[in-house]
């Protein structure tokens, strides 16, 4: 007996089943490629990074990642299934996900789904908070789910329908919309990596190979549009002023730069007019627009409140760090005559506001945490808007002098007023890591031995008035520091030439390396006195000034600008004043019902002039807006362009013998996709059929296409052969009757469909996209049971 061991024959039945299973383990012709459902999400998970402007950190975009992973993983495994199957597994797992990632975030189920829940409470907070947002649950988790459903529609395109090189169009939205919103463009990194990641799954998806090079002009576009419209029309921007009459205010919710904004502002060759006032008293009063207090990134900008959170402007409120003891009284009432603004002009320490107009509605403001400032939930300030304000203000000078003299500040503290609560304070203090040494050094020097917190910062203002600072709007531009971050700062400090951005920045920042809080308050000086008693504020009057938080006084002003009063003066030229802003009747005092008696009238504006409004634009702002026109038609007319390009190339390579039957076949096979034809399925087993050669793809275009085109086409399929096979190549082919053939072919096919596809075929050909029915396979359908 052998000592080899044969094993017995498979029964038929297990043989099949066998058969089955290595049958199933095939891919089906429909399958998507496994790169391209993995590679998928890259792209929108990329791009999901440019919404760090708008939600605070990047809890949010981990649990996208996570996320999305469950759903490659889910369409990986059902890859080889029915589109069907492949899409209702889709659907289940972002259902599941979106129901994981809200339990997890401690909200129900279904809470994402919930306009009572953590969806309507998302929606309240977008529509009531400036960028970025605070990272509550609610949020995270209406983020993160936002993430999944981006990406899961990438999934769609590349794993369930036919369009897979479209799967990375998604990642384009999630770049544009946080450049509207902030008005600044997506991190070159961030777009250079996106851009792999797209052009790595269109090059991917795209069959045959011939047809990669539309695509990435496809994606190319695509992020132009992304990167340059945004940058080019920003939606605050400043030519507005022209168009409405209204100037921007330099603070916009969520806008980075509010201190650059103000410089550019202040540098505008047209002076107007923004708002009106009369006090109480009959001085002058600096307003102010909002605070600027976060400085741990090396940039001031204002603090994240959720103004859902916060009460009414219509209601009163405690002004938080304001020693009532010290301070004076700052009622006013204004009228906005020009200011375009989210943020109303107040005086510091304000606690309370009564609209004097009907357009005025304090319930859509809300007053911003404990800096006494309001911003609007709604609409900017509507011209002719009247409103008083109730408040008080610490300045610094020789009364607080004595009273720091006398050490009773430090005994004093918290007595009697709110005071900022701790983890204020310490935003008040913080900053950057790397800030340069060179800033702190400097403050040790002039602080001396100042024996307070109040004397350090007076000794600090004193030194930025003397005769070693000059004051200057153009200097920081010309020699290219202007701004307001750390190392602005210290570029400051070296030159000691700039306007109020620098000194006020310069003494927060050296007021904090002493340990004292501080921040940067933005709004407008004085303005100029009317006959009346009315003072009249113009773009001239934009400012920022310092507030420190000194122990027993609370948050005190100090103007560190040096000819600050000389800088605020108006122009002795006419004012160009909106037309419809100019008051009729002087405004009243505070408290009263009826206008100051005066017998002056306003003096007429030079806006009354014709064509003065037309001289307020700001700067190259409608040369931006015609950019931006410019680059939406050419974005409109490129494929029509493109197209037409390729098919002039084409028929002059015909005419000059340059392979003009391969140049006429491509021609007209990008004149059939454009007419929305496609080769049908090969049928199984045959493959002549399946090959790639001329003939075999009319074979399978001849039954989808009208008789009277095929004819040309068939000349056309005969004069490759000839130029492939024949003795003397391009030679032997009619260039002149190739012409006449694709010139015919594209009459027949235009008179086979209808106008509206013929337009379409022209200004929008499909040929330029890459299309799976125009691989070897065909069209990719349901292969039938």
């Amino acid at each position: 007996m052998s000592g080899v061991s044969t094993r017995p024959a498979a029964p038929p039945s297990s043989a099949r089943a066998d058969s089955d299973r290595a049958s199933a383990r095939q891919d089906r012709p429909d399958s998507p490629n496994p790169w391209v459902v993995a590679l998928a999400p890259v792209p929108v998970l990329i791009a999901a990074l440019a919404m760090r402007p708008l939600v605070q950190g990047v809890a949010w975009w981990v649990s996208g990642v996570l996320v999305a992973a469950v759903l490659v993983g889910t369409m990986l495994a059902v890859r080889r299934r029915a589109p069907g199957v492949r899409f209702v597994a889709l659907v289940a797992a972002l259902v599941v996900c979106s129901c994981a990632a809200a339990v997890v975030n401690d909200i129900q189920p279904l809470g994402w789904l919930d306009k009572d829940g953590a969806l309507g409470e998302t929606l309240a907070a977008i529509r009531l908070n400036p960028a970025p947002l605070p990272q509550s649950d609610s949020i995270r988790l209406i983020v993160t789910v936002a993430i999944g459903w981006v990406a899961g529609v990438s999934l769609f395109l590349a794993a369930v329908a036919p369009t897979t090189a479209l799967a990375a169009a998604p990642a384009l939205v999630i770049l544009i919309v946080p450049g509207i919103v902030t008005g600044v463009p997506a991190a070159p990194g961030l777009v250079i990596a996106t851009a792999i990641a797209f052009l790595a799954l269109l090059w991917l998806s795209v069959r045959p190979v011939q047809r990669a090079l539309p695509a990435a002009v496809v994606g190319a576009i695509g992020l132009v549009v992304a990167v340059g419209l945004p940058a080019i029309v920003p939606l605050n921007a400043s030519w507005l002023s022209g168009v409405t009459g209204a100037i921007q205010s330099p603070v916009q919710p969520g806008r980075p730069g509010t201190l650059l904004n103000l410089g550019k502002d202040l540098r505008q060759p047209n002076e107007l007019e923004v708002f009106r006032y009369r006090s109480s008293d009959g001085q002058p009063e600096y307003l102010k627009l909002a605070d600027l207090d976060e400085f741990g990134t090396g940039d001031w900008v204002p603090t994240t409140t959720d103004a859902s959170k916060s009460d009414s402007a219509d209601q009163q409120q405690w002004a938080v760090g304001v020693n009532p003891r010290l301070s004076t009284r700052g009622d006013v009432t204004v009228r906005i005559t020009g200011l375009s603004s989210n943020y109303l002009p107040v005086p510091s320490g304000a606690v309370s506001i009564e609209s004097r107009s009907t357009n005025l509605d304090l319930s859509q403001w809300r007053w911003m945490g404990e800096s006494s400032t309001v911003r609007s939930t709604g609409p900017a300030t509507p011209r002719g808007s009247t409103y008083e304000v109730y408040g008080a203000s610490t300045w610094s000078g020789e009364y607080l002098d004595a009273i720091a003299a006398s050490g009773l500040l430090g005994r004093a503290d918290g007595r009697g007023y709110a005071t900022p609560s701790a983890n204020q304070l310490r935003t008040d203090r913080a900053l950057p890591k790397d800030l340069p040494k060179s800033i702190a050094s400097t403050a040790q020097r002039v602080a001396g031995s100042a024996g307070s917190d109040y004397q350090e910062a007076r000794a600090l203002e004193q030194w930025f008035r003397s005769d070693l600072f000059t004051y200057s709007e153009t200097a920081p531009v010309e020699q290219g520091y202007d701004g307001d971050s750390m190392d602005v700062v210290a570029k400051f400090l070296q030159v000691r030439e700039g306007y109020c951005v620098h000194f006020s920045s310069a003494m927060a920042v050296m007021a904090r390396t002493l340990g004292i809080p501080s921040r940067i308050a933005v709004g407008y000086r004085a303005g100029a006195t009317q006959a009346n008693g009315e003072y009249t504020v113009s773009n001239r009057q934009l400012h920022s000034w310092p507030e420190l938080y000194i122990k027993g006084a609370g948050w005190v002003a100090f103007e560190p600008t040096p000819d600050s009063d000389q800088a605020a003066q108006s122009s002795t030229e006419a004012t160009s004043t909106p037309s419809a802003a100019a008051p009729e009747t002087p405004l009243p005092a505070p408290g009263q019902s009826a206008p100051a008696e005066s017998s002056a009238t306003p003096t007429p504006s030079a806006s009354a002039a014709p064509g003065a409004a037309g001289s307020t634009g700001g700067g190259n702002g409608p040369l931006g807006l015609g950019v931006g026109i410019v680059l939406a038609l050419a974005l409109l007319v490129s494929p029509a362009v493109v197209r037409a390009a390729r098919r002039r190339s084409r028929l002059g390579a015909i005419r000059s013998g340059r392979a003009p039957a391969v140049n006429a076949w491509r021609e007209v096979l990008d004149d059939v996709a454009d007419h929305g034809y496609a080769p049908g399925l090969a049928p199984p087993g045959d493959a002549a059929a399946a090959a790639r050669t001329a003939r075999a793809v009319l074979g399978r275009l001849r039954p989808s296409l009208p008789a009277a085109v095929l004819p040309h086409l068939d000349a056309v399929v005969d004069a490759v052969d000839r130029e492939r096979f024949a003795d003397g190549g391009a030679a032997v082919v009619d260039a002149d009757a190739l012409l006449i053939a694709v010139q015919e072919a594209r009459v027949a096919l235009d008179a086979s469909v209808s106008g509206a596809r013929v337009v379409r075929s022209r200004v929008l050909p499909p040929s330029l996209l890459p299309s799976s029915a125009w691989s070897h396979e065909g069209r990719r359908t349901r292969r039938p049971a």
